[in-house]
């Protein structure tokens, strides 16, 4: 059913226990797990990039890899199947989900409070307009 999964990742509050769940819901599938991290600049660094100032956001990459490497590392995730990508985070998940010829997205949901809440995240935007199946965990 599926055979290639994107876990997007905000490496944040709880990230190595969902990257888990993520890692055993691939297993149990015998698909293929891809981690994503985006790093969403504030528009002050947006533009400096636009700018020519484009290593403003090369150290919040590096310690992106650096997160993601170790969590691949301790879930046998290879590095090519590891992504830091810089700018929008629904455009780099739906890019990498064509990309990679993904069939299911997991994502965390940071809601506690209902729809309301959940309204307008990241989680919301992906399950509303994702190109295939869309999974979210709660954190």
């Amino acid at each position: 059913m599926y055979k290639n999964i994107l876990f997007a990742s905000d490496l944040l509050n709880e990230h190595y226990h969902l990257a888990e769940k993520a890692a055993n819901i691939a297993k149990q599938f015998n698909a293929k797990l891809y981690l994503l991290h985006v790093i969403e600049l504030p528009a002050s660094v947006q533009l400096a990039q636009g700018l020519g100032f484009t290593e403003l956001a090369n150290p919040a990459k590096d310690d992106a890899q650096t997160v993601l490497s170790l969590i691949g590392e301790n879930l046998n995730i290879p590095a090519d199947q590891q992504f830091v990508e810089i700018g929008s985070v629904k455009e780099h998940i739906f890019e990498k989900v064509k990309e990679l010829n993904c069939q299911l997205i997991i994502i965390g949901n940071h809601s506690s409070k209902g729809i309301q809440t959940f309204l307008g995240s990241t989680a919301h935007a992906t399950v509303n307009h994702a190109p295939c199946d869309v999974l979210t965990l709660k954190i």
